[in-house]
């Protein structure tokens, strides 16, 4: 072998080792990037934040994180309100790697790190939001409620059942004070003592009577008289039902529950990421923008409240069907009254224009005859002919009928 030879063959080895050399020394971080030295397991010096061509000792490891913002996005989780509302909540957040010396000695990768911030994300909206009513969840201002005119109307509707209800009740009552009102004016009129009557016979006398006592006053009288001693008397100064406000609901007790707040969504939220952020600083992580992405009820709750929807739609369905029906009704009874008017009304004109033909016919009739009264006794009498004689007619009549008149003439 030559010592060019040899030369050429030390050089070609040297470029191998410095090649060698500086891939095992030299690594790069990209801009979205951050890297951590390690020896052994062991980190060494600051991390690297810096994008760019970086050099370490060839045995060490340089373990590369994200610096940018990075999704978490939990499992809905089952939790119970202060007010006992049985909900299923999801929340998705924000977080990033603020020190990854402390992140890497602490959870390694991103992998445990959100294992990690379920934890610790969970178990924080879990305390927040069992700590508070649901509305606090859900409602951010406390703006007025806008109702519609069909929710309107659904109120209206129901206020209207309280309030027949509330006669129904009363009724009884009011029959009573009836009663007692059409024995007091028999006494006042007789004067003397009524005898006690039963409960039977004074619902008949009420009802044969048709209301009227039996002096002739109506009962309205008697009973606006004892009305400042029966105040369960029922007439028309009743307050009605009054409809629940727009900024309230009424829950499954009864119980009227408002729709004001005193913190809201956004508060619950800061809540959240400050008992979170507490937590996660010790991981080496800044949690940013907690959002409660979803609330809904548990199934169990949903089928139920369904339901009740499904019930108050078909109730206001109904509710139109029959208003619609009643409109039907009012419309097809007008058409028909119409109808019959005009009918009647063309009737009655169509007699009076033939009544007046007859009428006028009649008086041409006798004025044309009047100048001939011979010609107009002849021309009826054969018509009389014509209509009463057949071919197998036979008459027997006197030689003195006037019938046969002119039958006698014509021979």
């Amino acid at each position: 072998m030559s010592r060019s030879s040899n030369v050429l063959l030390i050089v070609l080895v040297i470029t191998a080792l410095l090649a060698v050399a500086v891939y095992t020394c030299a690594y790069t971080v990209k801009q979205h990037e951050q890297a951590v030295i390690l020896a052994f397991g062991e980190v060494q010096g600051k991390p690297v934040t810096e994008p760019g061509l970086h050099f370490k000792v060839p045995w060490y490891e340089a373990r590369k994180f994200d610096k940018r913002w990075l999704a978490w996005d939990g499992d809905p989780n089952q939790i119970t309100t202060l007010d006992k509302r049985y909900i299923l909540i999801d929340v998705f957040a924000r977080w990033k790697i603020a020190d990854p010396l402390i992140f890497i000695e602490k959870l390694r990768d991103e992998e445990s790190a959100q294992g990690r911030l379920d934890d610790i994300l969970d178990s924080a909206t879990r305390n927040v939001i069992a700590n508070h009513n649901l509305i606090e969840a859900i409602r951010s201002t406390n703006r007025t409620f806008v109702i519609s005119n069909e929710e309107r109307e659904n109120q209206m509707s129901a206020a209207g059942d309280v309030d027949e209800e509330l006669a129904q009740m009363a009724a009884p009552q009011a029959k009573a004070i009836d009663v007692l009102a059409t024995v007091t004016a028999a006494a006042d009129s007789s004067g003397e003592a009524a005898p006690a009557a039963t409960e039977t016979d004074s619902d008949n006398d009420a009802d044969s009577d048709d209301g009227e006592n039996a002096d002739g006053s109506d009962d309205a009288v008697a009973q606006d008289a004892d009305e400042t001693n029966s105040p369960a008397v029922v007439n028309n100064n009743t307050p009605k039902a009054e409809i629940p406000e727009m900024d309230s609901v009424e829950n499954a007790d009864g119980v009227s529950n408002n729709y004001s707040i005193g913190m809201g969504r956004h508060e619950l939220t800061e809540q959240i990421i400050e008992k979170a952020s507490q937590k996660a600083m010790e991981l080496g992580i800044e949690l940013k923008d907690v959002r409660l992405k979803r609330i809904d009820y548990i199934p169990s709750v949903q089928e139920s409240v369904f339901k009740r929807m499904i019930s108050e739609r078909t109730k206001v369905a109904s509710r139109l069907r029959s208003q619609g029906e009643g409109l039907s009704a009012k419309i097809l009874g007008r058409k028909d009254r119409d109808l019959k008017r005009i009918s009647s009304e063309a009737y009655r004109k169509a007699e009076e224009i033939r009544g007046n033909a007859d009428a006028a016919a009649a008086r041409i009739y006798a004025e044309a005859y009047k100048r001939d009264p011979e010609l107009y006794r002849f021309l009826k009498t054969l018509e009389s002919y014509r209509l009463t004689l057949g071919e197998r007619t036979w008459l027997l009549i006197t030689t003195n009928s006037d019938y046969g008149t002119y039958l006698k003439s014509a021979k």
